[in-house]
């Protein structure tokens, strides 16, 4: 799976571009999270691999800005294994693994909207990436 933020502007608001997309190019599209109005907005979606290039292409032929993108990063040498992206993180992509080590599933973040371990690191071992 491909995670992308689309973000629409104003003008194509109040189209209904990714049903457009969905149905046009017969691919699922899951959407994770949105937030939209009639003054734009954005939207956090997966598409599976094999589709995202042609979805992704459709999506921008309709005039809608697509960010493909890693999300975040954990520094291995500077996270001390403390916990608190594990209690803060709404996706739970964080999780203490069988050595009480702090592991990441990145295909569970949802970084581009969240952002909540960067700040709640206290030795900044995570940064937000793109």
């Amino acid at each position: 799976m491909v995670r992308v933020m689309l973000r629409f502007s104003r003008e194509i608001a109040d189209r209904p571009i990714t049903s457009q997309v969905i149905l046009g190019q017969g691919a699922p599209v899951n959407i994770l999270s949105a937030h939209m109005n009639q003054r734009g907005g954005e939207m956090l979606v997966e598409i599976p691999t094999e589709n995202a290039e042609r979805v992704i292409r459709a999506f921008r032929e309709h005039g809608v800005t697509v960010d493909v993108r890693r999300l975040i990063e954990k520094d291995d040498d500077r996270c001390v294994d403390c916990g608190a992206c594990i209690s803060i993180c709404p996706m739970d992509a964080f999780s203490f693994d069988d050595g009480y080590t702090v592991a990441l599933d990145a295909e569970r973040c949802n970084g581009i909207t969240c952002g909540l371990c960067v700040d709640a690191c206290p030795h900044r071992a995570i940064r937000l990436l793109g």
